[in-house]
């Protein structure tokens, strides 16, 4: 696909593989990043190890990915914005026509999601989710969905993946829980959205 520049999952992602493929194959919502959730495990950890040795390293998980317009208004922004879920959650949502929407009262909010605490140095910050750079990234996200199209020499297929990148918008979802026991909390949430019928309109 367009949005990846490597065609194998890391180990990291692989980690987290099944929730990926649910969300696809359930729903066709195209996940472009994620992570899992990561409780200060030693820096030289096989897998989620970084930074310099007797460090520990902690991660929020996340997930971007593409979903179809309905599916945000009808499914997952009343659930993301329920009572229950609502202050364990953070989101931005962007469409190709501009339109942005966020959890977030304040633009400037920053939210670490992957970070360190290393031996006699200040915590590092290894990757942050913020409006700026995800206004940034959106735009040329979509952008490739119109490379894409131009690539296809059939006019079904070009016609196909217009309409899709006009029908659907970008969501990060940063869950904010994600201690050792419950990692796997954000995924059970959009798992159980996923799984939901779409409201029929008449």
């Amino acid at each position: 696909l367009p949005w990846s520049d490597d065609p194998t999952l890391s180990s990291e992602t692989e980690l987290i593989r099944d929730h990926l493929v649910f969300l696809t194959e359930k729903r066709n919502w195209w996940t472009v990043a994620s992570q899992p959730a990561v409780d200060g495990l030693p820096s030289t950890h096989p897998i989620h190890g970084w930074g310099p040795a007797k460090g520990f390293v902690f991660q929020k998980p996340f997930v971007e990915f593409f979903l179809p317009l309905s599916d945000w208004n009808e499914l997952l922004h009343p659930h993301l914005t329920s009572p229950t879920i609502r202050d364990r959650v953070s989101y931005y949502v962007g469409h190709p026509s501009g339109a942005f929407e966020t959890s977030e009262s304040n633009p400037e909010a920053v939210h670490a999601v992957t970070w360190g605490s290393f031996l006699g140095k200040e915590i590092a910050t290894a990757t942050m989710v913020e409006e700026v750079s995800f206004k940034q990234w959106c735009e040329e996200a979509f952008g490739r969905w119109e490379e894409w199209a131009r690539c296809c020499r059939q006019k079904e297929a070009r016609d196909y993946l217009t309409r899709q990148r006009e029908e659907c918008v970008l969501v990060n979802v940063i869950g904010h829980v994600y201690r050792a026991g419950e990692g796997d909390w954000l995924w059970a949430v959009l798992r159980e959205v996923a799984a939901k019928e779409t409201r029929n309109v008449a």
